[in-house]
């Protein structure tokens, strides 16, 4: 037992963190002021107050003539009287000083200065203001701080929207929709709906971040391993590691990641340059679960928790990682992870297989939930799993990345994205891999936040693991070892419903595994160096080379999602880019004829790119069509109103889905990631979406001279093969470097 004066000391630190956490909730609340500041300035007032200089004398002898009625001493009449003046006053400066910042932000011009020229002066001020914000702001500063994003007018995304369809549609659908589009407008339907609109925007700012999780929740309930992203590992510079050791660093990293953003906040928030983003979803991927229900899945928030839960050879183990007065120690952590691999039980009948009731159809894993795991050993063994601080697979396979040999590091993603249909947990956010070799891969279910938030997360991971030394060089984990915990294996009671159930939802998990298809590819004949030779963005220019491909291997065009950040607003996502343009289509069909020169060529790519940019940067800005369609489609059906039109555009599926994983996120460790070429990381892919022919994910390096993609498709589609589709994106780079090589060279 411990001591009193220990148990004391214990509370003691208890007592200061709270402390901590107190002050960092005030310091958020009344950002872009500071604490230092108020008491700075009350100080003063106060200072005023005692010679009869300050401007709230009037109103403190006003109060103090009430006052001074029930207080005796004059002295403490006076103070009392001072601060419920001053408290008054204080609260509305912070209020007015929030709300001048927050429409502030609404400013989007910074966002339309032409490259190449000096900025306006509205944006130089804009700049000027945030930076000097910027100085004081932690991790969450401007979670309640960033604009709402607005409805944008019907005038403006009608049009928008006819223009993005007219590439790919023929006349006779271009004209009906034309003709439908009229009477939603000219009929009245669509000026009911936006009303409408506008008083759910009124009741709730963030309508669209919560009927997007809705939907989401709603539609995808035959398998989420179509909404699945993954995340690789580095090919390069992987640390030689054993498994367990490569899973206790990477578990302690991301507890660390954890501590320094959401409890101490001691590091800035991730913006565009000193652009703040929305962090609201950090808070969702922290200790949240989606959980079935019978009509839509539900996102409920966990309590913490100080275990990870373990999956190995099929059976279930629960892994304390923390002693009651302290986190465990990578080197800790690593020993107790080779007491699980060492252990020899077999998994119960069904055990082993027990994850593809989170990867099969939703209903019925909602109702054997309910049912079957609603007390006993079940309900014990289902939340140790469900409330772990990290869901981690022990596999006995070995993957690797070859150069010579592609197919090797594509089983890696296929294992991550599909988990062959039972190795996954897909109603939590995240589920880590680890081979047997080492290799960690990440498996992320991607209705609950969006991946770049997954990505800061790994980034954060392979920073440290390359540079903090966590590693002995026999590739264990560094430290000192003082206690180990004991393992307790999680017993089950799956009795013949509930291993049928297993079994059919195995049968369309596995029959969704068994059918995606993929192909990888890291370039190393050019990045983005080369590209901004020819005066364009990377990412629009790596969007007409998957036109170009798309069109070789389709014979036609199609509509093309790629999302934009919507993290300029509160509670933000995403906004589609709708890639395939007239301008797009006009730059392949100019690829595709031998008679076109090659300055007329690049004149195309430059307009088609150009195009791409203003879309993109107007759909950040909120000008964006299909976020606005989708609320107005939300409202028609809520209220029972049939729109032809409305019903039209969400008939049509996104042919070619692609986005692209973004690099190094954070301020602190960017500039040292940007430079060195060999942690060059391939980062994501994604399953491809459901009514899509391809999903294409692709990283562009930061050290200017490599990209990768993934591509991903179904076997069951007759007319797809993402071998081929690779293949031709090849040729398409190589095609467009050497028209601009050739264009340029004549200049």
């Amino acid at each position: 037992m411990a001591s009193p004066n220990k148990l004391s000391n214990l509370q003691f630190r208890r007592y200061f963190r709270q402390l901590g956490k107190y002050e960092l909730v005030f310091r958020n609340a009344v950002f872009p002021l500071t604490p230092n500041g108020m008491l700075y300035v009350s100080s003063m007032l106060a200072l005023l107050h005692a010679l009869n200089l300050s401007p709230l004398d009037g109103a403190v002898s006003f109060i103090n003539d009430f006052t001074g009625i029930v207080i005796s001493s004059i002295l403490l009449s006076q103070s009392i009287s001072f601060l419920l003046v001053l408290l008054p006053v204080m609260f509305c400066a912070v209020f007015i000083v929030r709300m001048s910042f927050t429409v502030m932000l609404y400013y989007r011009g910074w966002l339309f200065e032409e490259i190449g020229k000096p900025p306006s002066l509205p944006t130089k001020i804009f700049m000027m203001v945030v930076s000097f914000v910027n100085r004081h702001a932690v991790f969450f500063s401007y979670r309640n701080l960033l604009p709402w994003l607005p409805i944008p007018k019907i005038n403006d995304t009608i049009p928008k929207y006819l223009e993005t369809v007219e590439p790919f549609l023929s006349k006779e659908e271009y004209d009906v929709i034309r003709k439908q589009a009229k009477d939603f407008v000219d009929g009245g339907m669509a000026g009911q709906l936006q009303n409408k609109l506008w008083m759910k925007w009124i009741i709730s700012p963030n309508w669209v971040s919560d009927w997007w999780k809705e939907v989401v929740y709603m539609r995808y309930r035959d398998s989420l391993i179509n909404t699945n992203v993954g995340c690789a590992d580095i090919i390069f510079k992987q640390p030689t590691t054993r498994q367990a050791a490569r899973a206790a660093v990477t578990t302690w990293l991301r507890l660390r990641f954890c501590h320094e953003y959401f409890d101490k906040q001691t590091t800035k928030g991730v913006g565009l340059g000193p652009i703040p983003l929305c962090p609201s979803q950090y808070m969702d991927y922290y200790r949240t679960i989606r959980v079935p229900k019978h009509t839509s899945d539900v996102m409920e928030r966990l309590a913490d928790a100080r275990h990870v839960a373990i999956n190995h050879k099929g059976a279930w183990y629960k892994v304390p990682i923390h002693t009651g007065k302290r986190w465990l120690r990578p080197a800790e952590m690593e020993r107790a992870f080779e007491n699980v691999l060492a252990r020899t039980d077999r998994p119960k009948k069904g055990e082993s297989h027990l994850g593809a009731l989170t990867a099969g159809p939703r209903e019925l894993w909602a109702r054997i939930r309910e049912e079957k795991f609603n007390e006993g050993y079940n309900l014990r063994s289902l939340t140790m799993i469900e409330t772990a601080l990290e869901v981690m697979y022990f596999d006995d396979e070995e993957r690797v990345w070859d150069e010579s040999d592609i197919t090797k590091y594509e089983r890696e993603y296929q294992r991550t994205l599909t988990g062959d249909g039972y190795k996954l947990w897909c109603d939590l956010p995240s589920v880590s891999i680890f081979s047997k070799n080492g290799r960690f891969t990440t498996n992320a279910e991607h209705s609950v936040v969006d991946a770049m938030i997954y990505v800061h997360i790994r980034e954060y991971i392979k920073y440290h693991e390359q540079f903090s030394n966590l590693y002995t060089p026999d590739g264990h984990a560094a430290g000192v070892i003082e206690q180990v915990p004991a393992i307790e294996r999680a017993e089950w009671y799956l009795d013949k419903e509930i291993r049928d159930a297993i079994d059919q939802a195995f049968a369309v998990s596995k029959a969704v595994s068994d059918d995606f298809e993929n192909a990888a590819v890291v370039y190393f004949d050019y990045g983005k160096d080369f590209i901004k030779k020819a005066r364009v963005s990377p990412d629009a220019y790596i969007q007409m080379a998957l036109q170009l491909t798309y069109f070789k291997d389709q014979g036609r065009f199609d509509l093309t999602y790629e999302p934009a950040v919507m993290r300029l607003f509160r509670d933000g996502r995403t906004e589609t880019v709708r890639s395939c343009s007239n301008q797009s289509c006009a730059f392949v069909r100019a690829m595709r004829d031998e008679k076109t020169s090659d300055a007329e060529k690049l004149r195309l790519l430059k307009l088609a790119c150009d195009r791409h940019q203003d879309y993109y940067r107007n759909a950040m800005a909120g000008r964006g069509v299909d976020r606005h369609l989708f609320g107005l489609y939300v409202v028609s059906k809520y209220y029972e109103m049939s729109s032809p039109f409305l019903d039209n555009v969400f008939s049509m599926s996104y042919a070619l889905s692609s986005s692209q994983t973004p690099q190094h996120q954070s301020v602190e460790y960017s500039a040292v990631l940007n430079k060195e070429r060999e942690l060059f990381w391939p980062a994501g892919a994604f399953a491809c979406p459901d009514g899509s022919k391809y999903g294409v994910c692709y990283t562009i390096g930061t050290t200017g001279d490599m990209m990768s993609f993934h591509i991903s498709s179904k076997k069951s589609f007759k007319d797809t093969d993402c071998h081929r589709f690779r293949s031709q994106l090849l040729d398409s780079l190589r095609e467009m470097r050497e028209m601009v090589e050739a264009a340029t060279a004549k200049q």
